[in-house]
């Protein structure tokens, strides 16, 4: 677990710098709106060396505003979203299974939203996990540890508290961890209270027996 909160205090670390990049970019985008919006006023009234030189300026803002979106892995992450997402996913379910280290996005070279998406699904993979082993009744400690996996992932995505605009819309899986979270919790409380009334239930049968057999 201590590898994993390593990796997302480094993903928190990029969309710090992410984020510093998108409020210049705002205020950037502002100010070329403003001008925009000016020069076009003056075009109107034909004042076109007033307009020519607000427009010689925004094409420098427009250029800085661009370099800085090259800087952001959001802006190009959309068609790519999907494929590293499962991919992440994939991983993360054989490291768990396989008793081995959660690797890094470095590790798997995939952007690091393609690896904190996966994360959600991931989660979803745990309850299928818990409850095949539930239904099957075999080795109890492997739903309890993957609910305890589950509540640790649903806490480190919520230090990822960043606007939907850099995280493409983080929140609401997380939100989605949170719900699935807790039916599961559900889900195995119940079936711990079934086992333990089972083996209740056959104490009381071989006390009984016992009994009898004394008698």
């Amino acid at each position: 677990m201590e590898e994993l909160q390593t990796i997302f205090e480094e993903i928190s670390e990029e969309l710090t710098k992410a984020n510093s990049v998108r409020e210049k970019i705002l205020i950037l985008s502002r100010k070329a709106i403003q001008k925009s919006s000016i020069a076009i006023k003056h075009l109107h009234r034909a004042e076109f060396q007033e307009a020519d030189k607000l427009i010689m300026e925004n094409k420098a803002l427009i250029i800085e505003i661009n370099e800085l979106s090259n800087q952001m892995e959001q802006v190009r992450f959309g068609m790519i979203l999907s494929c590293n997402q499962e991919y992440a996913e994939a991983v993360f379910l054989q490291s768990f299974l396989t008793h081995t280290p959660f690797p890094t996005f470095t590790d798997l070279q995939i952007p690091y939203l393609g690896y904190i998406h996966g994360i959600p699904d991931f989660v979803g993979e745990l309850r299928r996990v818990i409850l095949d082993t539930l239904r099957k009744e075999d080795n109890i400690e492997i739903a309890v540890n993957a609910l305890d996996l589950m509540d640790d992932l649903y806490t480190l995505l919520l230090t990822i508290d960043f606007p939907d605009s850099l995280t493409y819309n983080l929140r609401k899986k997380t939100d989605f961890v949170r719900n699935l979270t807790e039916r599961t919790r559900g889900d195995v409380t119940l079936a711990l209270n079934r086992l333990q009334l089972v083996e209740t239930f056959k104490e009381i049968l071989e006390h009984k027996s016992t009994r009898e057999n004394q008698d």
